[in-house]
């Protein structure tokens, strides 16, 4: 299989205000939190919500650890996406739509590309979105800022190694005081 070159690569995530993706030991509590609440609540017509983005995405390429951390949520919010996994570690697959891979991160995206048949590959976990950008593979991000400062955690950008330029494309806001900014990335 060859790679559709139109598939953009797009991360799609929620920050503390203090640049944190989550929290010790990869806890997502602090999101989970209020998350059906800050859903419900009025959002402004640019924001950019989980399952509108979900319904642009072919392929989904998830790194390992992020994977159990949504495993521990129990319930699986993908849908029928296929969904790679990044792992060197044996993976019993939760549905007939997961499957592992390995290899380097532009293996990885190629085979994603190539999943998703012309859609998006959306890539999630701290890890490899940090390999995929310092590699001037992601296209696109849309961070959700939420206001809580967690001190400490997994920090989104702390080893990407070179300075990559971007422009703003959307700036939104939720009704619960989030903020989110979505960023053309030049490669």
């Amino acid at each position: 299989m060859t790679a559709n070159n139109s598939s953009k690569v797009a991360v799609y995530l929620a920050c503390s205000i203090d640049g944190f993706i989550a929290g010790v030991d990869h806890s997502l509590d602090w999101l989970m939190k209020d998350y059906k609440t800050a859903h419900s609540l009025p959002q402004s017509p640019s924001y950019l919500e989980f399952d509108a983005f979900m319904a642009g995405v072919g392929c989904l390429l998830m790194g390992r650890k992020t994977f159990d951390v949504v495993q521990g949520l129990g319930e699986w919010v993908y849908g029928e996406t296929p969904v790679i996994v990044a792992t060197r570690r044996p993976l019993t697959p939760p549905k007939k739509t997961v499957e592992p891979s390995s290899g380097p991160i532009t293996t990885l995206i190629e085979k994603a590309k190539s999943t998703a048949c012309g859609k998006h590959v959306y890539l999630d976990g701290g890890d490899l979105v940090r390999q995929a950008i310092s590699a001037g593979l992601v296209d696109e991000i849309t961070i959700t800022y939420i206001p809580i400062i967690l001190g400490n955690g997994v920090r989104l950008f702390e080893l990407v190694d070179k300075s990559i330029s971007g422009e703003f494309t959307r700036m939104a806001a939720s009704g619960k005081g989030h903020v989110q900014i979505s960023t053309q990335l030049k490669r």
